[in-house]
Order: structure tokens, then C-alpha cells, then sequence
């Protein structure tokens, strides 16, 4: 009686086994290499455009501020030994306004940038997560992982979906 219950009980523990280890099989994953994605979308290029467009005329302002503080202190190093103390403390009054004006000028625009690279950076992760779900849904993965978080995985056994998320993101 205590072999047959052994046996059974082996039995049944090993179909249990099997069917666990067959679903471990029928679980499909998918890769994705998010830095490859954004790199061949077309939309980043047009995004990076519209930014360099929207913002050309303020960033030309700082850079020809810039330049004529490196004129004015070129100038000082190249005449501060045959300047009066007046002069030289007007010349370096004057570059240090040029540099605050450049400084207080400067940090908004970074941060308008900052903030319009982020609006649009999130409208093209969506069309990328959008796209995500639907390359998923149609190939019947059960799950998607992002390549970069991603410490080992076999590529036999999972697919990179990358190339088709371009495809689908850029067709947008």
C-alpha cells in the first residue's frame, strides 16, 4: 500500500512538474532596446529641428554675448598693462555685467528647452508605448522587456522587437 502511494505520488508530482515546465516554454518574451528605438526614429530628428527652429534667435543672442565677453577680456589682458586703474576697473565692471546678464539670460532658456525637449519626448514615448502594446498583442507575447534593464537573456528564446516598434512608431 505505502509503494503504491509512493508511486502514485511520484506520479502525479512528476505530471505536475511537466506541466509547469511546459508552460515555462509557452511563455514568450519580447526585447526592446529603447536607446536603438529613439536613435532611428524619425521623429527625433524632427524634434531636435523644431527645438534648434524655435529657440535660434535667443540662443544667437547668448552666443554673441559670449563672444563679446571673450573679445572684452581678451582685450583686457591684451591693453591691462597700459590702462589706468579707472579703465581697468570699468573694462572689468563691464565684463562682469555681460557675464551676469549672459548667466541670468542663459539659465531660463536652458530650462524652456529643458522643458519643450520633455513635452515632446513624451508624446514620442507614448507613440512608443502604444506601439509596444499593439507588436505585443499581435505576436502573443506574454511579456516585453527593455533590453538596458535586462541582465541576461537568451536570444534563441527571445525575440527583439525593436526593428518593428521603429517601424510601427515611424509609420506615425
Amino acid at each position: 500500500m505505502k509503494k503504491i502511494f509512493k508511486t502514485s505520488a511520484m506520479g502525479i508530482l512528476a505530471a505536475l512538474l511537466m506541466g509547469n515546465s511546459v508552460n515555462a516554454f509557452a511563455h514568450k518574451v519580447g526585447l526592446i532596446d529603447m536607446q536603438n528605438i529613439y536613435s532611428q526614429l524619425p521623429q527625433m530628428a524632427k524634434i531636435e529641428q523644431t527645438l534648434k527652429n524655435e529657440f535660434a534667435e535667443r540662443r544667437q543672442e547668448l552666443e554673441k554675448l559670449q563672444g563679446d565677453i571673450r573679445f572684452e577680456a581678451e582685450k583686457f589682458k591684451r591693453e591691462s598693462a597700459t590702462m589706468s586703474e579707472e579703465q581697468k576697473t570699468a573694462l572689468r565692471d563691464k565684463i562682469q555685467n555681460m557675464q551676469k546678464t549672459l548667466a541670468e539670460k542663459g539659465r531660463p532658456l536652458e530650462q524652456e528647452i529643458k522643458q519643450r525637449q520633455n513635452q515632446e519626448l513624451a508624446k514620442v514615448q507614448k507613440l512608443i508605448f502604444d506601439a509596444i502594446q499593439d507588436v505585443a498583442k499581435k505576436g502573443n507575447f506574454d511579456e516585453v522587456r527593455v533590453k538596458e534593464t535586462t541582465i541576461y537573456f537568451n536570444p534563441d528564446k527571445v525575440s527583439d522587437l525593436s526593428n518593428e516598434i521603429v517601424e510601427v512608431v515611424s509609420k506615425k
